[in-house]
């Protein structure tokens, strides 16, 4: 899970960077998506669609990613696994 974790904070200061902004809660984020994947193929898509709310929402400056965000993100991205 730690390599987990590792690859979901590598992506979210991609997006920080991307978008000149800062994640307040990325290690809780990292975490969050950590325990609600199997593997580095599944961060990649819950990033991708962080990266698009960010984007969609014009987010700027210190960013917190509301939990009902993530809630969504993971019930509407159901894998074999950890959701079955």
């Amino acid at each position: 899970m730690n390599e987990i974790v590792e690859q979901a904070k590598a992506q979210l200061m991609m997006i920080e960077q991307i978008y000149d902004l800062k994640i307040i809660n990325r290690d809780e984020v990292a975490g969050l998506i950590a325990s609600n994947v199997d593997n580095n193929r599944q961060v990649l898509t819950i990033c991708s669609s962080l990266n698009s709310w960010i984007l969609l929402n014009k987010k700027k400056g210190d960013v917190v990613i509301p939990h009902e965000v993530l809630s969504r993100l993971f019930e509407t991205t159901r894998w074999q696994g950890k959701h079955a």
